[in-house]
């Protein structure tokens, strides 16, 4: 007799859904890499025209435009960095309760499996207790 699980396809269904939360979860973690390298590059930018001197009255007006720009893009890519971070914590949450989900029913299968070898160790017993009583009695 083959031990077969009753809830397999639920343990599958768990298993795909967990495999699509690590997928959701590396592919925001791959976007905030890459908007944070965007903010360090903005950063990095903003220092170099801070340190930028310039003398003559257009050179610096255009370098106050330029600073001002910077800042704003700073601005909103610090923002954009901040929604990124809330939704890989979100994404991290939700992925950690579908593995908390998959390995509650791959302890339900492992119970299940054990309880099944019990008895089918319990079943050849008895029929070997039986055909023991049975060769004693001829």
């Amino acid at each position: 007799m083959n031990y077969k699980f009753k809830m397999e396809k639920v343990l599958e269904y768990k298993s795909t859904v967990e495999k699509n939360k690590v997928e959701d979860y590396a592919r925001i973690n791959q976007k905030l890499d890459i908007e944070s390298e965007h903010l360090n590059d903005l950063e990095v930018q903003f220092e170099e025209k801070k340190k930028e001197r310039l003398t003559d009255v257009n050179g610096l007006k255009m370098q106050f435009l330029y600073k001002e720009k910077l800042k704003t893009e700073l601005m909103h890519q610090k923002k954009k960095v901040e929604e990124i971070v809330h939704k890989a914590n979100d994404a991290r949450e939700i992925l950690i309760e579908a593995r908390k989900d998959r390995k509650i029913m791959e302890m339900l299968k492992d119970k299940d499996r054990e309880k099944f070898n019990r008895e089918m160790l319990t079943r050849e017993q008895k029929e070997l207790d039986d055909f023991s009583v049975m060769r004693f009695a001829k």
